[in-house]
Order: C-alpha cells, then structure tokens, then sequence
C-alpha cells in the first residue's frame, strides 16, 4: 500500500459523549484535515442513510460516537442506535464493503484521550485494508455530462 495514502473517516459525534474540555478542543482545533466531524443531538438520530451517504462520498471509514448506555441523556438512544447501525453494518459487508470499516464507540465522560485512541486505532486498521472502493460514487457537477 502506498505510504502516502491516508484514509479519510467521518466521525459522527454525540454532542455529549466528549464532554471532556480537553477532548472536545482537540476535536474542534486539531482534527486531522482528512477526519470529518459531524456532531449530532445523539446517535439515535443518526439514520442508516447518513453512514451510507458517507461512505458513498467516499469515505474509508467511519467512528460513530456515542455516550455510555447508562449515561445517555435520550435516555435509551444509543442503545437502539447500536442495534440499528450493527444491523446496517452486516447489510454493507452483504454489498461487499468490509465491517471493519464502520466502528462504534461508547466513550465516557472521564475518558480523557479516548477518542484519539479510537481514531488512531480506525485509521490503523482502515490502512491495513486499504483504500474504500466499494459503494462509492461521483458526484456530477452542474453542467457536466453523466
């Protein structure tokens, strides 16, 4: 594999999983440019559709981010989120897109650095696999041909 290729990952982020000051800084100020944050209400209200039209963007990887189960302030929505988005991800390794691409992870409160080591471990092994061929599509721009 090339050593210049660097996987790009989208991150979708409970807004309260990184409470952690020092997390949620290096979240906003010094996030790798090719991690994409998209930081949602909770990971219940993350739709199937929003992973999928990641990894149609092109995206190699994608962490999903949520609070502890028992620490969830909607209650139960991480909880129907894990089962939604496992069920999801067996349907994209169906399709031919490896499971190892798609990780959910349960971060505390108090975890401080937890969330670099996820991302460092994801990119690690998204490296290991290679670059997302599968599912992705081109965007057609506004006057070209399809």
């Amino acid at each position: 594999m090339n050593d210049t290729w660097t996987p790009r990952i989208v991150v979708f982020q409970c807004q309260y999983s990184l409470y952690c000051e020092a997390d949620q800084m290096w979240m906003d100020t010094q996030l790798p440019p090719h991690i994409k944050l998209i930081q949602v209400p909770c990971t219940g209200r993350i739709s199937p559709l929003f992973v999928l039209n990641a990894v149609q963007g092109g995206a190699d990887g994608v962490l999903i981010s949520g609070c502890q189960p028992e620490k969830c302030h909607f209650k139960e929505g991480n909880l129907g989120a894990r089962r939604q988005l496992d069920e999801f991800r067996r349907f994209l390794a169906y399709l031919g897109m490896e499971e190892e691409r798609m990780r959910f992870a349960w971060i505390d409160l108090s975890e401080r650095g937890r969330i670099q080591q996820e991302l460092a471990d994801l990119e690690e092994t998204i490296r290991a696999i290679g670059p997302n061929k599968r599912l992705v599509t081109r965007a057609i721009t506004i006057g070209e041909q399809p």
